[in-house]
């Protein structure tokens, strides 16, 4: 999907001018009942924050056992 982006004049009337890609996004709108997110807009319309899903797994977690007698060695 492309972010687009349209600037919006207000006033007595309301003016709506031509679309102009931004860039495209990696997720896809899907039509639901459920009012979803999928992206955030910063106040100033300069930084978007995308929910991504991704397929890949998470790296793995090292847990460390004891690490105070470690600290007593040296």
């Amino acid at each position: 999907m492309e972010m687009m982006a349209v600037e919006v004049k207000t006033g007595s009337t309301f003016e709506a001018g031509a679309a102009t890609p931004l860039f495209d996004t990696p997720f896809r709108f899907v039509a639901s009942l459920l009012l979803v997110d999928n992206y955030a807009v910063s106040a100033d319309g300069q930084r978007f924050l995308i929910n991504e899903h991704t397929e890949a797994s998470a790296p793995p977690i090292t847990v460390v056992l004891n690490w105070t007698a470690d600290l007593k060695r040296n």
